[in-house]
């Protein structure tokens, strides 16, 4: 996922918002237009979660870099029953 994914993402549920706002707005309010574009808005707000935590987790996790397990770190080590102990 890119930043410009996000980016997309963020405009279309703004956009989505304005399109609520401006239907509620109406003399009349077409309520299953106003249901239809609330779910769009849900949905764009999953996928932008679901990106950006997609992001964070890559920005967290580096290639090449080392896991605890791999450099002898307390992960590494096995737990111990408490029979073991």
């Amino acid at each position: 996922m890119t930043s410009n994914y996000i980016r997309s993402l963020a405009l279309k549920h703004a956009d989505l918002e304005r399109r609520i706002e401006t239907a509620m707005k109406a003399p009349v309010p077409d309520t299953l237009e106003i249901m239809k574009l609330k779910k769009l808005k849900l949905a764009c707000r999953d996928s932008l979660r679901e990106a950006i935590n997609r992001k964070r987790r890559r920005k967290v996790h580096r290639p090449g870099a080392l896991t605890a397990r791999e450099h002898g770190g307390p992960a590494a080590r096995a737990p111990q029953l408490p029979s073991e102990a």
